[in-house]
């Protein structure tokens, strides 16, 4: 929605009057196309830098509007958390050195902002999701202050009429749900625009849909969402889910997504996407508009279309259509929002070059798109790359190809080709376009080098700090701004101290636990805890809430002959109450509990559902005991 003053729709006479202007705004757009009012040349490029605020542990932090409240720069806008901030590049003309001067400003931005994060002792960090976040920053304390958020946030609700729910298969499952639409702010993009003339929009768009599988593939940066290793590119099913307002009997009238990457090729127009959006998507939010767009036309004004731009803003393909003014004329541009943020700048401007070459380089014969390629495969290769990286295998153009030859035999020249033809830099090509075909050479995306890292650190410290270290470590390599294919393996504690008693049982508890319900007879639970070697039974009642504990002490001490093992409920002879904390307590406050009531188990729970468990043999291998 930008910076536009948008309100929520409270009385009929709000909605008639925003969608008078809306439909306006779509004729006035059709009048100018039909004219040739638009922008051709020059060609302009830019580009959106979404960044997470971390506080000194490396979680997100509350400081972002402050930060923004700091700064005078225009540049410097706010997103829809507290620890998400969003830096807009100036646009540059497709010439000379563009790539170098976008990175040099990009360079030049991100210094400014670190800085005013420094006196907020804060750190800054790209990442497409922060491994860090968890379900408490995602309460409504962490909303940004703006009040167009918490528009777009209650709305969302009341069209939803439930919980925003997710569930996303991959190397593990999450499922989870959240009564606003926070999921959201786990996801930041670096946002890609190129201008684009009315006359080449049809066959460009429909290049930008097939296009978007392999560069997506080459940029993966999200592969962990709450400690889950999920997709590669998490960000594309969590962005969908989390904005999803459909209902059941929605999806049996296969109903569109507000996220979306599209069903067809288009044919005809520009506005014909627009009008599709208006057509799918009942308005969200709405705004006084002043100017009527058809009486701007008729004085040999250049409109706004604010209305048409509002709801754009609310509409989330991943190549979206963009209308604006400057220099007294009006524009289009395609916004590529898929890409992830990082994992460095250069990481970054690489995958511009990647993506803007294809774009300018596209071969004639893919013009006329839906006579050669089936949209569906296209659909298809985006969400395979989105699932697997570079790993994935794509129908293209009639043929089974895997993603890494597809980039460097075919796409790797095709976009040197589209940047020369253009007038960029050979030197600013060979250099950006040469980190794309070293990371794909080297199978080391953004996402591919946190998946091996944390696998590795995770068996020697726990998941969190894993994820910890990870992040701590790729704030640290970000400061040199070296391509991601160079980065080297991290050793546990290389980068961030090991956990001391100071530390929180977060950061060694176990999350991979077994647990049994009240009513199981006492010789299941006998047997789990046999074949898993077991000597801590959490007990959870018929709504997951944790009310006891059976351990192998417990059932020495127990007369088990006196009992009806396969028919006694384990609920008749576990212990209750229980000692628990959660995942913020200290690791010497839980040895403390643990030893003064002489127990060899301390759950740690979160609104009475367990998350973790720590034993004393944790504490012992790990010094703390």
């Amino acid at each position: 929605m930008g910076d536009f003053a948008v309100s929520a729709i409270q009385t009929p006479k709000m909605r008639q009057d925003f969608l008078r202007h809306l439909l306006h705004d779509v004729e006035a757009l059709d009048i100018m196309l039909g004219s040739g009012q638009f922008e051709t040349t020059p060609i302009r490029m830019g580009a959106e830098q979404e960044l997470c605020v971390l506080d000194a542990d490396f979680t997100p932090s509350l400081a972002g509007p402050a930060i923004l409240e700091e700064s005078t720069d225009p540049h410097l806008t706010s997103e829809i958390a507290r620890y998400n901030l969003e830096i807009n590049l100036d646009p540059f003309v497709i010439q000379g050195k563009a790539l170098s001067e976008t990175h040099r400003h990009l360079n030049d931005q991100w210094q400014k902002v670190e800085e005013l994060a420094a006196r907020q002792h804060k750190k800054l960090l790209l990442c497409g999701i922060l491994p860090t976040i968890n379900h408490q920053h995602l309460t409504v304390d962490y909303m940004s202050p703006q009040e167009r958020y918490k528009i777009l946030n209650d709305i969302m609700r009341m069209t939803r009429g439930k919980a925003f729910d997710i569930q996303i298969q991959g190397v593990n499952e999450l499922i989870a749900s959240l009564d606003s639409v926070l999921y959201e702010a786990c996801n930041t993009s670096f946002q890609m625009h190129l201008q684009v003339a009315p006359d080449d929009f049809v066959r460009t768009y429909n290049w930008s849909q097939q296009i978007a599988a392999p560069v997506l593939a080459a940029a993966v940066n999200s592969p962990f969402l709450f400690g889950r290793e999920l997709w590669m590119e998490t960000r594309i099913a969590l962005f969908r889910q989390s904005l999803d307002m459909r209902t059941s009997l929605n999806h049996l009238r296969e109903k569109q997504a507000r996220v979306f990457f599209g069903d067809h090729w288009l044919e005809n127009s520009v506005s014909d996407l627009f009008k599709e959006h208006i057509a799918r998507f009942p308005l969200l939010v709405t705004r006084p508009v002043e100017e009527d767009s058809l009486l701007a036309i008729a004085n040999g004004d250049v409109p706004a279309l604010r209305a048409l731009r509002v709801h754009n803003g609310t509409v989330y393909t991943w190549n979206r259509p963009c209308y604006g003014r400057g220099g007294g004329r009006p524009h289009l541009r395609i916004e590529n929002r898929y890409v992830a943020s990082g994992p460095t700048r250069v990481d970054e401007i690489a995958n511009f070059a990647f993506w803007l070459g294809l774009m300018l380089g596209q071969p004639e014969d893919t013009y006329h798109l839906h006579e050669r390629a089936s949209f569906s495969c296209a659909k298809e290769n985006f969400y395979k790359a989105a699932r697997h990286g570079l790993c994935s295998i794509f129908s293209w153009m009639g043929k089974e190809v895997t993603a890494s030859e597809l980039i460097l035999e075919t796409l790797l020249p095709m976009a040197e080709a589209g940047l020369k033809k253009s007038g960029l830099a050979s030197d600013d090509i060979d250099y950006y376009l040469g980190i794309i075909r070293e990371r794909v050479e080297h199978q080391t995306t953004g996402a591919a080098w946190q998946v091996r890292n944390v696998r590795r650190l995770r068996e020697a410290f726990g998941l969190d700090h894993a994820l910890l270290e990870l992040t701590a470590a790729m704030h640290q390599l970000q400061q040199d701004d070296n391509p991601v294919h160079t980065w080297p393996s991290l050793r546990s504690g290389s980068i961030h101290p090991l956990p001391g008693k100071d530390s929180q049982v977060a950061s060694i508890m176990n999350t991979d636990i077994f647990t049994v319900r009240e009513e199981e007879p006492i010789s299941l639970v006998r047997a789990i805890m046999s074949w898993r070697n077991i000597r801590h039974m959490p007990i959870e009642d018929a709504d997951g809430n944790l009310v006891g504990m059976l351990t192998a002490k417990d059932l020495m001490r127990l007369d088990l002959e006196s009992f009806d093992q396969e028919h006694t409920p384990v609920e008749s002879v576990m212990t209750k109450p229980i000692i628990t904390g959660n995942r913020f307590t200290q690791i010497e406050e839980a040895v403390r509990q643990m030893k003064e009531n002489n127990i060899g188990s301390f759950p740690v729970t979160r609104d009475q559902k367990m998350v973790g468990l720590v034993t004393d043999t944790d504490l012992k291998q790990l010094g703390f005991w």
